[in-house]
């Protein structure tokens, strides 16, 4: 069922909130029925303390689906919609730019930078994806149709309009879009030794029958060319930071190939942002040591599911505050969005046919690695 528009238009790119009020108490109280006898009763109910409910309803900021304003002394009703603007939290400025790679009547696809969520959620509204593009393209029902990571660069695909959304969404879920992503990895750093029933098999360029390494097994030597499939399990716990590989039914699969590795010519460019993205130096010119360039394609799209693999193979992702250790704010905090460090992990490639018009469709991100700690709005 589509969801019911707001009565009025988002204020900066941020859509009204709804609520809906609940049954009444019969005999006997169940989760979810309210004694009140008015809609004011209800609100202040409703929304915690720290919430002014009288100022708002003075300020006629509480609306009915029909476009009334809400007045305190109202008589109950229940199953009423009532939409408001919710005040928005302080928000520190995410760096870089949301690039439109591809634009039509559908659908728009951008290329963006890291440490900008892709809708609004919790402590992130303003600056994501959706608020930031409803407000400067005039696109009200802007909606993505697949996620991506809050730290990942790079493609994301969305629709100009609610109606054209349930078709392109149904090609993610399904698996129908083939995805290639780009990262850059220190291979110098000791393998975990986590235990989790994950499988790697090593197999050539060909695609011949792989040999297969189980879990505890000698770990393949990374070759330049040759396809590593990872096949294992992973659960995004509620409470957790890290997402976690587990004994079970597999649910998440990558294809990852070392492509080449940094410090030939044409690297001397890119040796100063690695290092602030935590690269080791090596040699005596202080240049890229251990630093391999990846391409990976991931079958399956669980939580953090490129992150935790590369990890899985000793090969954590330059800039990851998470793998292979949290780096935490503060002792016992959240992990860290240091704008210096970003994650060098790139969606840079989608392709798929396109379920409206049938045209094949494929498009590449605008970012190269490294993903730069430099670039500005």
């Amino acid at each position: 069922m589509p969801m019911p528009s707001a009565p009025f238009a988002p204020r900066d790119g941020v859509s009204a909130t709804r609520v809906i009020t609940p049954p009444p108490v019969r005999q006997t109280r169940h989760a979810g029925q309210t004694s009140s006898r008015t809609i004011g009763e209800w609100l202040r109910l409703r929304f915690p303390a720290s919430v002014d409910v009288d100022e708002a309803l003075e300020a006629g900021r509480y609306v009915y689906a029909d476009g009334r304003t809400v007045i305190a002394t109202d008589e109950y009703r229940p199953r009423t919609e009532i939409w408001f603007e919710r005040d928005l939290p302080d928000e520190t400025e995410v760096p870089g730019a949301i690039r439109i790679v591809h634009r039509d009547a559908r659908l728009i696809v951008i290329d963006k930078p890291p440490f900008l969520a892709t809708i609004p959620r919790g402590r992130h509204v303003r600056q994501t994806v959706v608020t930031r593009l409803r407000s400067e393209l005039g696109l009200p029902e802007l909606q993505p149709v697949h996620r991506l990571d809050r730290l990942t660069s790079g493609l994301v695909v969305l629709t100009t309009e609610r109606r054209w959304r349930g078709a392109y969404q149904t090609l993610f879920q399904r698996r129908e879009v083939h995805k290639v992503y780009q990262a850059l990895a220190q291979l110098s750093v000791k393998r975990t030794s986590q235990r989790s029933g994950a499988r790697v098999a090593l197999m050539p360029l060909d695609r011949g029958e792989p040999r297969r390494f189980e879990d505890g097994a000698a770990r393949p030597a990374w070759t330049i060319g040759a396809l590593v499939e990872v096949r294992s399990r992973i659960e995004k716990r509620r409470g957790r930071w890290q997402a976690e590989e587990l004994p079970g039914e597999v649910n998440a699969i990558s294809c990852i190939v070392l492509e080449r590795m940094l410090g030939g010519a044409g690297d001397e460019c890119v040796s100063e942002e690695l290092h602030g993205a935590g690269a080791s130096r090596g040699g005596a010119d202080g240049g890229i040591a251990g630093v391999g360039v990846f391409r990976l394609e991931p079958s399956t799209g669980r939580t953090h599911q490129l992150r935790v693999h590369m990890n899985r193979l000793g090969a954590p992702i330059l800039g990851d505050p998470l793998y292979p250790v949290v780096r935490e704010a503060w002792p016992g905090g959240p992990p860290a969005d240091d704008f210096a460090q970003p994650l060098q992990l790139l969606a840079a490639e989608l392709s798929f046919t396109d379920p409206v018009d049938g045209a094949a469709r494929h498009f590449e991100a605008q970012r190269k690695l490294p993903i730069s700690s430099q670039e500005r709005r």
